[in-house]
């Protein structure tokens, strides 16, 4: 069995330098879009004496959703290849798209990623191993 071929540790670093700014841009976006939603449906919705006021957050939530679907894809996308550099298993990445689907979680998220690039960077081979002897 061959030798698994090693990882390029300046592409993976550059890679999750990406995703990192992803995942944060996301979270907030996500706890925007959460804010926005509460008081489109929770606070200013329904059948009450204020419903006039409604269409504010009726026109800002179709202005703020397009833009934050943009930001995920874009999260996705920046997940998508920090799993292909990175080389992991399809749970992976299904765990990366996740992060980003439940605010606040994208966060805890990037933190726990971040742990795992750093442990398998040094865990696995890379190109880089010869420069640094």
């Amino acid at each position: 069995m061959p030798a698994p071929r090693p990882l390029d540790e300046v592409a993976c670093r550059t890679s999750f330098a990406r995703f990192r700014v992803a995942s944060i841009v996301e979270g907030i976006a996500l706890l925007v879009l959460v804010g926005i939603m509460t008081m489109r449906y929770g606070v200013y919705g329904g059948d009450t004496w204020f419903a006039s006021t409604s269409p504010f957050w009726d026109q800002v939530s179709s202005v703020w959703s397009p833009i934050h679907g943009l930001i995920y894809m874009v999260y996705v996308v920046l997940g998508f290849d920090l799993w292909m550099k990175m080389r992991w298993a399809l749970p992976r990445m299904l765990l990366l798209m996740f992060f980003g689907v439940i605010p606040v979680l994208s966060f805890f998220g990037e933190r726990w990623t971040h742990q795992k690039v750093e442990s398998d960077l040094e865990l696995r081979p890379t190109l880089q191993d010869g420069e640094r002897s």
